[in-house]
């Protein structure tokens, strides 16, 4: 219901209903339909943010890492990201969870970029910072093309990392 129509579809009637199960049975797993959106945030914290980190650790390569984490966050659920960071604006718990994710994304990132093009710790943050607004610039403007969207400036940004690599040897 969050992907399909957003925050104000989010009550324990209409879930209840989407779902065909009770009001009790809501309250008993949940408490409040705030515990329920909580417990939604963190689902979606680890399935697209520790889950594809996890993943791509297994990588053996950086730049094996760093196209597998292209290849996954392309295809990540991007209505339903919209959607948590949507509840975040008037949850303050929920925003705690997407801002806990964003931090880990871009650190994750930072990591694989200093690993793959030795940009140092400073310059690797920026870079990932960068790589991560992109990210989310593009579900906002094309989410049903987020790598078409973010190509081109995605392979601008490989190549200044690159530069920054060989200016430093």
């Amino acid at each position: 219901m969050l992907r399909k129509y957003g925050p104000p579809a989010m009550t324990v009637e209409g879930l209840c209903a989407s779902a065909k199960r009770t009001k009790g049975s809501f309250y008993h797993h949940f408490g409040t339909i705030d515990g329920f959106l909580l417990a939604l945030a963190e689902a979606w914290r680890k399935t697209q943010t520790d889950d594809i980190a996890e993943s791509v650790a297994a990588d053996t390569t950086p730049e094996a890492r760093l196209a597998t984490l292209v290849r996954l966050t392309n295809v990540i659920d991007h209505d339903l990201e919209a959607g948590v960071r949507a509840l975040g604006v008037s949850h303050a718990a929920i925003l705690d969870v997407v801002r806990a994710a964003d931090e880990r994304r871009e650190t994750f990132l930072a990591s694989l970029l200093d690993d793959a093009y030795e940009l140092g710790p400073e310059d690797a943050v920026s870079l990932a910072r960068l790589y991560h607004a992109l990210h989310v610039v593009a579900q906002a403007r094309a989410p049903g093309a987020i790598g078409d969207f973010s190509a081109g400036p995605a392979a601008l940004l490989r190549r200044l990392a690159a530069d920054l690599k060989a200016a430093r040897t």
